[in-house]
């Protein structure tokens, strides 16, 4: 099982937004990852077998971090979710 957490930080910039995505996807932990500098949120997926909750925040910590939203997702939700919309759609009408 994957979890997912959605962020809002207080304080990041641009560039520190960049680096810290970099930094978090080169995690084998780490499935998914965006942070946003201008809007001051983020979004992890990650494996809680390899990457625990507790080191992300530690990575996090310096950007003042406020968990938005928290859940597990399965392998199938994730990668559903990466698919575009016309395989979406023709998987939906194939069943």
């Amino acid at each position: 099982m994957l979890k997912k957490i959605e962020f809002k930080f207080k304080k990041i910039s641009p560039q520190d937004a960049m680096d810290l995505q970099y930094k978090l996807s080169v995690n084998p932990g780490t499935y998914r990852v965006f942070i946003n500098g201008y809007s001051k949120t983020g979004m992890v997926i990650f494996d809680e077998g390899k990457l625990s909750k507790e080191e992300i925040l530690k990575m996090l910590s310096s950007y003042e971090p406020e968990i938005i939203e928290e859940k597990e997702i399965t392998m199938e939700e994730l990668i559903n979710s990466s698919m575009s919309w016309k395989n979406v759609m023709e998987e939906i009408l194939s069943h």
